[in-house]
């Protein structure tokens, strides 16, 4: 497991419809995140996943990202393949936090910004 694995290995929690088992391709699904997430310490962010009707035609996938102090984003996603859901909120994630670093809503810690200079 590389470090980006290993930060991203402590912070999700697969909820409903997830068994322990899967932990590890989750934990590579959704990897990609920790670039986003790099700049907050492991315990200020909460990742939590969950599923609904995985058993159905489209099982529903739900992402749930928690900073310490910050909004609380949520991404949702219904495919046929459970491995495509996840992506896709993934995905939609990084959208949202992008989003909401760019509008100032979600801040990353003084000690990791860039320094101005005037």
């Amino acid at each position: 497991m590389n470090h980006r694995q290993q930060t991203l290995a402590r912070q999700p929690h697969l909820g409903t419809g997830f068994a322990e088992s899967e932990a590890k391709w989750v934990t590579r699904r959704l990897a990609p995140l920790v670039t986003r997430l790099r700049s907050f310490a492991d315990t200020a962010v909460e990742l939590h996943l969950s599923i609904k009707d995985r058993d159905g035609a489209d099982p529903r996938v739900t992402l749930e990202c928690r900073g310490a102090g910050q909004t609380h984003l949520v991404a949702t996603a219904a495919a046929h393949r459970l491995s495509a859901a996840v992506t896709e909120v993934r995905n939609d994630m990084i959208r949202q936090i992008e989003g909401a670093k760019a509008a100032r809503i979600w801040r990353e810690p003084r000690h990791t910004r860039p320094h101005h200079r005037r």
